[in-house]
């Protein structure tokens, strides 16, 4: 138990027989069963901590000290030297994170080929990562089992490390993936479904992977540096985040947040005239109903579809499959042809 103070077992078990006992000569003690040899090696230093007082006699007897006090003085001490590791630890990292800003420094972009090397440096991303983690999923997969639970994600996000995670719709179709996102929501991730614009994976604002050519393949990521990209990136996933589903996961079975609840009978009459881009007044015509009733519709309609424009309400619709491309009436429908 004392070793983490920096005794060593044999120190440990001469100062309990001293602390239990009446003080003792180094020969009592070594006819007690201690090793005699060690005896004045293991007295010296626990005499050095404070441990143990040496009684005036000849020859001289040993005492311990009292525990609360020497062991409090003890762990004080290790105390301070923890609190300068750490902070040589601090100076360190620093060191390291300059020295890698000079590397980079004159890098926009790397290129890394071959399967175990994008496996490697995908988890060394997510090794670097102090705040957050946003990435849009989708196949195909580099590593070997893309249903296997990301340990690393679970460990940050035990450590307050923020992931954002956009899923391509395919994503969830891969055998066994849903065992992964469901552990990952579960511990704190936080996951939407949309049709990602491309693989990628971004750790703060210093470093992303994503694949050299589109369609992805699994053989080569480009890796980006430079800010001024990495700005456009998480622009672009910033985007589609506000836009996608937010998605839950239960027992194996993936669920979009409000996604079962199909279109009411005046939504689904109301939403191929709004995203053909009627007026309000054009749709009132339509349906044969106030401009007024037209404007509370579209309001109710845009806060259960969490959206802020008609454009984002009309991209949700059809995200949940309220609306198929196929019933939007044509442009200009519904107003007079001259």
């Amino acid at each position: 138990m004392l070793q983490v103070l920096g005794l060593s077992v044999a120190e440990q078990e001469l100062y309990e027989r001293l602390v239990g006992g009446p003080p003792r000569t180094a020969a009592e003690l070594a006819g007690d069963g201690c090793d005699a040899s060690g005896i004045a090696s293991a007295l010296a230093q626990l005499h050095e901590r404070g441990l143990i007082v040496q009684l005036p006699g000849s020859p001289p007897r040993w005492s311990a000290a009292p525990p609360g006090a020497a062991l409090e003085r003890l762990i004080s001490d290790h105390s301070r030297v923890a609190a300068d590791a750490a902070a040589h630890l601090a100076e360190l990292e620093a060191r390291f994170q300059r020295a890698s800003a000079k590397r980079t420094k004159n890098r926009m972009v790397e290129v890394i080929h071959g399967r175990a090397a994008i496996v490697t440096r995908f988890e060394e991303l997510q090794r670097s990562v102090r705040y957050e983690v946003r990435s849009c999923d989708a196949p195909p997969y580099p590593q070997r089992n893309p249903a296997a639970v990301n340990a690393l994600e679970l460990f940050h996000l035990r450590r307050g490390i923020r992931y954002r995670v956009l899923y391509d719709r395919r994503a969830l179709h891969v055998p066994g993936r849903l065992a992964d996102l469901e552990a990952g929501i579960n511990a704190g991730e936080q996951a939407r479904v949309t049709d990602v614009p491309i693989k990628m994976t971004m750790a703060d604002h210093a470093m992303a992977i994503l694949p050299v050519r589109q369609p992805a393949d699994v053989e080569s990521r480009l890796i980006v540096y430079d800010p001024a990209l990495l700005d456009v990136l998480g622009t672009l996933f910033d985007v589609y985040w506000e836009w996608a589903l937010p998605l839950q996961a239960h027992h194996g079975q993936a669920q979009l947040a409000d996604a079962g609840r199909g279109p009411s009978t005046d939504e689904a009459h109301l939403l191929p005239l709004l995203v053909a881009g009627l007026t309000d007044q054009e749709i009132a015509a339509q349906l044969g109903v106030s401009d007024r009733t037209i404007r509370h519709r579209v309001h109710a309609m845009m806060q259960r579809l969490d959206a802020t424009t008609r454009f984002q309400a009309g991209y949700q619709a059809i995200t949940r499959g309220w609306l198929a491309t196929g019933s939007l009436p044509a442009a200009g429908a519904g107003q007079d042809q001259r």
